[in-house]
């Protein structure tokens, strides 16, 4: 497994992924959907209903049954975003996922031929699956002929928020090419906007995971590899606000997906999750009476593990009567 950078908190040194070697995975490739749709033209919650949808129709395809977490509120005469049939030409084939600057190529294992190779700048969004699909990963592309579709890849357990964090370095590290490559005026330089759109050319832009702080996951045998992110550290993070009210968190909290982390102020040793789904606000007590951190499904290493699980994958955290999306991090002031 990589080691954390410690500079930039991404799992791999950015030299393995300039190279043309890049950074490999094993992982086997499910299928795609055809996207009827451009992805800009979506805003961040389309477009990962557009990953998770596809998710589902292809896991269906193959006879893996996933629940549609889709409340039932939502309109059926929506224009459709993707196709109604999957595509499972090379369904379940075990396959090698070579990640640089440069593309995303799936190479077969059995035999070394390359299947695809999905350049950066035709690549829109890339997205983990979310609770019973947490080991899926799926990417919006397009092809030669300008065709667009979402990929879906099985992981091996636990990895996948690692191979979805590792595209997003790869898309950083492009974006940063594209920034030296442009002459420094306010024509030509576009900032990173909050939900993370990059200008790859005119027709496309890439979504990537936060780059602060790298996620990681549940399985114990590799906990010891995070034991350099402790709670107290959280203090460093610009999104933690320190012992401030109920009602101070919610005045910063305008949209949803924001969210900020506090300190109890009644409760020594207590951290409390502030953020907005819709017209609600939301306050999880993350420190369970044992000392451990975690949501109702998850304990987490720290709080900022906690938080870039959720944030990174796109993965809501989900309560008895609601989800609340971590999309983006009110940051103090000083």
């Amino acid at each position: 497994m990589a080691s954390i950078d410690q500079e930039n908190r991404w799992l791999h040194a950015d030299a393995d992924l300039i190279s043309s070697h890049g950074v490999h995975y094993r992982v086997n490739y499910v299928g795609s959907v055809d996207v009827l749709c451009s992805m800009k033209s979506l805003d961040f919650d389309h477009r990962t209903q557009v990953a998770r949808e596809s998710i589902r129709l292809v896991c269906s395809a193959t006879g893996v049954t996933v629940k549609d977490r889709r409340k039932s509120t939502e309109s059926s005469t929506e224009q459709p975003m993707i196709g109604s049939q999957a595509n499972l030409t090379h369904s379940r084939t075990p396959i090698e996922l070579i990640i640089n600057t440069e593309a995303l190529t799936l190479k077969r294992i059995h035999d070394g031929q390359m299947m695809y190779s999905h350049r950066m700048e035709g690549i829109s969004f890339a997205s983990a699956g979310e609770h019973e699909t947490k080991d899926y990963i799926a990417y919006v592309a397009k092809d030669n002929l300008n065709r667009r579709a979402c990929h879906v890849l099985l992981c091996q357990e636990n990895e996948s928020l690692d191979v979805i964090t590792t595209i997003g370095q790869a898309f950083e590290l492009r974006y940063n090419e594209y920034l030296r490559s442009q002459q420094p005026t306010e024509s030509t330089t576009k900032p990173i906007e909050p939900e993370r759109t990059l200008p790859k050319n005119e027709e496309n832009h890439h979504e990537i995971p936060p780059a602060v702080p790298t996620p990681q996951h549940q399985d114990q045998s590799r906990q010891g590899k995070w034991n350099t992110m402790k709670t107290s550290d959280v203090y460093k993070e610009k999104w933690f606000h320190g012992k401030i009210s109920r009602e101070e968190a919610e005045t910063l909290l305008s949209y949803t997906g924001d969210f900020l982390v506090r300190e109890s102020a009644k409760i020594p040793g207590q951290y409390i999750l502030s953020g907005r789904a819709k017209d609600q606000y939301k306050h999880l007590l993350l420190v369970d009476p044992d000392g451990v951190i975690r949501t109702r499904d998850y304990e987490f290493d720290s709080i900022q593990h906690l938080v870039a699980y959720h944030q990174s994958g796109n993965i809501p955290i989900v309560s008895v009567d609601s989800e609340l999306p971590l999309k983006s991090p009110i940051l103090r002031k000083n």
